[in-house]
């Protein structure tokens, strides 16, 4: 186990002891997988999470190039209770890697299944949630010209 061989030669062993949380969001979450999780490089407390349908290869295969929803979360662990999505960004193919620029951490680029990338920008306030809000609540128009569906924000909710 990690540490067993710093205990025994008498070494410091970290024992903070950390509560396990989890997050489930049926919305975005349900049949996916997560493929890439990374930490936002200024606040740690952000974490941007990519998922991809959870299916087998012979059925994966069969949908290779096919467009449809797919999400990238961007969650809040500053609440020591409660974790909560802050940013939804969405995309037509699934993103199965994401990366945060390393000088601008405002920026995060997405590798699509297909080979494409998507480039977010999460300082617009296109891809942020207000207190839990979630795609069913936002009245959106159909149009399909962006990534997101026009989640708003905080001090826009009535």
């Amino acid at each position: 186990m990690l540490g067993d061989e710093e205990a025994a030669n008498g070494g410091k062993v970290n024992t903070t002891s950390m509560q396990s949380r989890t997050f489930i969001e049926n919305d975005y979450c349900k049949g996916k997988r997560v493929t890439c999780i990374k930490f936002h490089p200024t606040k740690p407390h952000l974490v941007a999470m990519s998922m991809i349908d959870n299916m087998d290869s012979d059925s994966r295969a069969l949908i290779q190039g096919k467009s449809f929803e797919s999400y990238v979360l961007i969650l809040n662990f500053s609440d020591n209770h409660i974790i909560t999505l802050n940013y939804l960004l969405e995309t037509p193919i699934e993103v199965t890697t994401i990366e945060f620029h390393p000088e601008n951490p405002n920026i995060l680029v997405g590798g699509c299944l297909n080979g494409q990338i998507v480039v977010w920008d999460i300082t617009s306030t296109d891809h942020r949630i207000a207190n839990s809000q979630k795609k069913a609540d936002v009245g959106g128009g159909g149009d399909d010209e962006g990534f997101t569906e026009g989640a708003v924000e905080e001090d826009d909710k009535a």
